[in-house]
């Protein structure tokens, strides 16, 4: 849990520290810090704009303590508050506290909850968006619109990879997740960055996710592996096998299709 001081306005990491989400940030005021910043804002003004392929939203980090927040119980029970308090387990929130509106405090284990949704504020969405440009590709390939127009951060209940107990993972294809639903790796691997006179010019994109096919087992997606994978997850759509060399770039886009072939084939049967 974070500690106390003033009330509960306190930042809440999910990055992997391997200490749990009530770590203090340390954000320092320096050169080097307002140069990153600075770039930050040059590309997000070259991107913004850009025209894209579907795509994944983007992951973010951390959030504030105190913002707007709800929570579907296994009941199907939807409580309003804010955020209160998460505690973690490998980078998966596994306990969370909320404050409804008449001040009840309310405690959940991640088994107890179907989704829980938090809204990121200013700084959040500006502290991601710099986080994406570890590399000049990574930073002119995000779509920083997804970030700065986000409204609400889903997490599902689902079971953590390699493991029987239960985590809030991080949802990034909202309204794309009737058939498989893919989530943030926080433990996963990036690609590795190269950089051109101490300029970052490649590095940081994410090279495995994690993914739940129709209430199946979370399974890990790598890049490396990705033909198998695909073959797996779209085993019950032939026409999806005629992709000889599918890509883990268009792993969004190939699930849209995914997708448009399932609702076709409903569609026909009523």
């Amino acid at each position: 849990m974070f500690p106390k001081e003033n009330g509960f306005s306190h930042f809440l990491s999910l990055k992997k520290s391997g200490t749990g989400i009530g770590n203090w940030v340390s954000i320092k005021n320096s050169k080097y810090q307002m140069q990153k910043l600075r770039l930050s804002m040059v590309l997000l003004l070259t991107a913004v704009g850009t025209l894209k392929a579907q795509e994944f939203v983007e992951p973010f980090a951390d959030f504030f303590s105190m913002k707007e927040c709800y929570v579907v119980t296994n009941a199907d029970e939807e409580i309003h508050g804010k955020i209160q308090g998460a505690t973690d387990s490998k980078g998966f929130i596994t306990r969370l506290t909320l404050v409804d509106e008449y001040g009840v405090k309310h405690k959940f284990k991640a088994s107890q909850v179907k989704r829980f949704a938090i809204k990121p504020n200013g700084f959040t969405k500006l502290n991601t968006v710099n986080e994406k440009t570890t590399s000049i590709r990574h930073a002119v390939k995000t779509d920083y619109n997804n970030i700065l127009d986000r409204e609400w951060i889903y997490f599902d209940s689902e079971r953590m990879p390699r493991s029987k107990k239960t985590g809030l993972l991080q949802l990034l294809n909202p309204g794309l997740d009737d058939y498989v639903k893919v989530y943030y790796h926080p433990n996963g691997s990036k690609s590795m960055p190269i950089s051109i006179k101490g300029i970052p010019i490649v590095g940081g994109e994410e090279r495995t996710f994690l993914v739940v096919k129709e209430n199946g087992d979370t399974e890990i997606v790598r890049k490396a592996s990705f033909e198998r994978s695909y073959k797996k997850i779209f085993a019950d759509e032939p026409a999806m096998l005629s992709d000889r060399n599918p890509k883990f770039k268009n792993f969004a886009q190939h699930i849209a299709n995914y997708n448009d072939l399932r609702y076709q084939k409903l569609m026909a049967g009523k």
